[in-house]
């Protein structure tokens, strides 16, 4: 049997217990702004969906998170990006309302893939998700200021926005 010498496995414990209390750029402390949390909400019911658009027997659990989905954008609407603050003034307007159509654009997306999933034609909606993952990271580089987790958050796939984003906003 091979001995550990007391000594090496009190660093690796130490290394273990640093590496999971401090992920780098993560503030979990500091309180989401009402965009980071529909977009969040997005992203988390995006990751949900994914798993479950392809089983028939959970058609009813799909369109509840399409719908869902829906709603968080259409809140997310009403919000400005974080990164409108960066835009020059005589730019804002156009900025602002170019997010907003990005956001409708999201929303009929949404409304297309509803009715897939309440058609039952899995591979049509695997394909709009495909899609709309596609437009988030298009529309999250345009949109979404420079953030803890870069430039357009953590992947939807990979834990992240998703629409995972820690994208931030303010009302108008």
């Amino acid at each position: 049997m091979m001995r550990i010498p007391v000594p090496g496995i009190a660093a690796c414990l130490l290394i273990a217990t640093f590496l999971c209390n401090s992920t780098p750029g993560r503030a979990d402390d500091e309180p989401k702004t009402p965009l980071a949390e529909q977009m969040s909400g997005i992203a988390k019911d995006f990751r949900s969906l994914r798993k479950v658009v392809s089983d028939p027997a959970k058609k009813e659990a799909a369109l509840q998170l399409v719908k869902d989905m829906e709603d968080r954008a259409a809140k997310a609407k009403g919000f400005d990006p974080s990164k409108t603050k960066e835009i020059p003034p005589a730019d804002r307007d156009q900025f602002i309302a170019d997010y907003r159509k990005q956001i409708d654009g999201l929303i009929a997306d949404f409304q297309k893939l509803e009715a897939a999933v309440d058609d039952g034609k899995t591979a049509d909606a695997s394909a709009l998700l495909d899609k709309i993952q596609s437009d988030k990271r298009e529309g999250h580089k345009k949109f979404n200021a420079e953030d803890e987790d870069g430039p357009h958050g953590p992947p939807p796939g990979a834990g992240g926005q998703g629409p995972g984003t820690s994208q931030t906003g303010t009302s108008r």
